[in-house]
């Protein structure tokens, strides 16, 4: 008999053995398997999504795939930490109770059906960001009213709560026999402590010893992001929202980047009167206008997720079909042909446009405590007698915008509480005609009461879940495209300025049509590059030329400088931005974060920071959209990294010393 027996029972006794000796810890053990599991197939299913557009080698593909293991070792070891707790502090007489075996099994349900969650979760936003879990899904889920109405309205969510539940349910139900097991073991108070120490020692050994830079296993970005794990780059992103700049970031003495920043800031576009200048405030400078000031109105619409590859008239790969007024309108105004917004997310174009501060790495300075009484445009204009006016069809509570704007200047704020009841929304708000007609009144009552305005406004409707009105046009709305909102995105806009033209503050009004950022972020290289090109238009056909492209290189961020000059106005400014109509070609220069990272481009070449005060330099190779690593860089290079590093590091430092702000004084002319 014993020559018949199973070899696997050995393994069979082994594994017994090992669940004995961890008694009701088997449940935890369990669950970093079930994670583990669930991360290897997250992440091949990431593989496979993004295979056709990575630009890697095999053995950069297996790295990925061996080094994502760590990443999810530590990750599960933190997801099962808080039962870890619970099982060593539970006495055998209460872990062995009908209440503490429900709650148990509940729990165990919950991580099952969350396991399946994740996957579906970062899947969907991978297919949108092209990465993995960052300081978006941090934001989002402060805001979950916006977020859950758009997954509702853009994917079938019930199903997937159904399949999730499911998971749950059936992750348990195959599990009953080894969690009864568990439950009835018992475990002295001393082996409990020993697992709850091991584990402990594990988790501090893990968490001190891996870093992100660990996932940066090529030069192919969307790689790198694979080789992470989800709730790995969440807790980093919630732990980094407001981190401080010093110790994270490249540094250099005070002084030595203050007067770096004043020759790259002042420049020669500028009068460099007034006031002498401090290294504790080294933008400031008198900007004197060589032209006569004019209380021109002036009127900044923000189109959602409009990057420059839909334009016919900016992009090679643009359809004429897809924006064919606003491809009309750029031939009637001045175009800025080659600009970038400085994040992919809409409150950056906010802060860029009104603030005119480089993007600091972590959450946008309009989510920050301390962003009140900035430097900002509407501030600038409304002490000058302007009304101010913030215009958007969703809740102005939504990433913090409502406060950012009352605190800096803006004396209206219309929102989707303002439109009509029966105006068309979704999970963004009012559908773009609406918010345009809305603007149409508010600037006709300023008119009325004599008063320059000052107008920002936000369009919605090109975002998932990409639905408006019937009738508009020719495409069906039922389809639910992105290139169906776009659009209508572009008709709405059409015909606002259409109506525009036949009110009499029109020929007296400076409007400004841009994208606030791409559609979605794409591209292998650390910074995706064509996600931020965006078409900045300005147009006025009484005072701004006609059919003029500018090719300068420019940011969202020289917006504000940008329209006070076409105003004349002489004023105190504090910007980092400049007058992009008449700066030398040379001195163009785009600032820009993704993620953790925040660049400063130049020419073809891009300075990368990096954590740890890594920096790193790129050559931008047009034709494929790809950076190229610069290996020894030239002395321009050097310099041009060293250029990033007073931009950076000196915003945060005027940021966080409150010498960014203080507008009612530098304002007055």
């Amino acid at each position: 008999m014993a020559s018949t027996v199973s070899p696997a029972l050995p393994f069979a006794d082994a594994t017994a053995g090992l669940r004995t000796r961890l008694g009701r810890f088997a449940l935890a053990a369990m669950l970093v398997v079930v994670l583990m599991v669930v991360a290897v197939v997250t992440r091949l299913a990431l593989l496979a999504y993004a295979w056709r557009e990575l630009d890697a080698s095999l053995y950069e593909v297996l790295k990925a795939l061996l080094v994502g293991e760590v990443f999810d070792v530590l990750a599960s070891l933190w997801v099962v930490a808080p039962l870890v707790v619970v099982l060593a502090l539970l006495p055998d007489r209460w872990f062995s109770s009908r209440v503490v075996r429900g709650w148990m099994r509940g729990w165990l349900f919950f991580l099952f059906a969350l396991s399946a969650f994740v996957i579906a979760a970062e899947v969907i936003f991978f297919d949108e960001f092209n990465g993995r879990f960052n300081f978006v899904a941090v934001d989002y889920l402060i805001f979950p009213t916006e977020v859950v109405t758009n997954l509702w309205e853009s994917y079938p969510l019930p199903a997937i709560l159904l399949g999730v539940a499911a998971v749950g349910a059936l992750g348990v139900w195959l599990t009953r026999r080894r969690i009864a097991r568990a439950l009835e073991a018992a475990t002295p108070a001393r082996s409990r402590l020993a697992v709850v120490g091991a584990h402990a020692a594990t988790l501090g050994a893990l968490t001190f010893g891996v870093a992100p830079e660990m996932g940066k296993v090529s030069d192919d970005r969307a790689l790198n992001e694979i080789a992470l794990n989800g709730y790995y780059t969440f807790w980093m992103a919630f732990m980094g929202q407001d981190a401080p700049y010093e110790g994270l970031y490249a540094t250099r003495p005070v002084a030595e980047e203050s007067a770096r920043i004043r020759s790259l800031v002042v420049g020669d576009s500028v009068a460099q009167g007034g006031a002498a200048w401090s290294p504790e405030r080294p933008t400031e400078r008198r900007v004197v206008s060589a032209v006569p000031e004019s209380r021109r109105n002036v009127v900044v619409v923000l189109e959602e997720s409009l990057g420059s590859i839909f334009l016919a008239s900016l992009h090679p790969r643009g359809d004429t079909v897809l924006t064919p007024r606003f491809d009309s309108l750029i031939a009637e105004g001045t175009v800025l042909a080659n600009a970038y917004s400085t994040g992919n997310r809409t409150i950056r174009a906010l802060e860029a446009t009104t603030s005119s501060l480089p993007p600091l790495p972590g959450i946008s300075i309009v989510r920050r405590p301390a962003s009140q009484g900035l430097f900002t445009l509407p501030s600038v204009l409304k002490e000058r007698g302007y009304n101010t006016s913030f215009i958007y069809g969703g809740r102005a509570m939504f990433d913090g915008m409502g406060s950012y704007m009352r605190n800096n200047g803006m004396e209206l704020i219309v929102e989707q509480k303002d439109y009509p009841k029966d105006a068309f929304t979704n999970a963004w708000g009012a559908a773009d005609e609406y918010i345009f007609d809305k603007a149409l009144a508010v600037y006709d009552s300023l008119h009325a009461a004599q008063r320059p305005f000052y107008s920002l406004v936000l369009s919605v409707s090109n975002h998932k879940p990409y639905s408006f009105p019937a009738g508009r046009i020719a495409a069906d709305p039922n389809a639910r495209k992105r290139t169906n909102a776009v659009m209508y995105a572009d008709w709405a806009l059409g015909r606002f300025m259409r109506m525009a033209a036949t009110h009499p503050w029109f020929d007296s009004t400076l409007f400004v049509l841009m994208g606030d950022h791409g559609a979605r972020v794409y591209g292998a290289s650390e910074i995706p590059l064509p996600s931020y090109e965006v078409p900045i238009l300005f147009y006025a056909p009484r005072f701004i030329p006609a059919g003029q492209r500018i090719n300068t290189l420019a940011s969202t961020m020289d917006l504000p400088a940008t329209i006070m000059a076409r105003l004349g106005m002489t004023y105190e400014s504090k910007w980092f931005g400049q007058d992009v109509f008449s700066v030398r070609p040379e001195r163009g220069r785009a600032l820009m974060t993704h993620n953790s990272n925040i660049a400063l481009m130049q020419g073809d070449r891009i300075a990368v920071l990096g954590l740890k005060g890594a920096t790193e330099l790129y050559e931008y190779d047009r034709p494929a959209k790809r950076l190229r690593r610069v290996a020894s860089p030239d002395s321009a290079g050097r310099e041009l990294v060293e250029d990033a590093i007073a931009y950076f590091h000196t915003a945060d430092r005027l940021y966080r010393s409150g010498a960014y702000g203080t507008y009612g004084a530098a304002a007055k002319r």
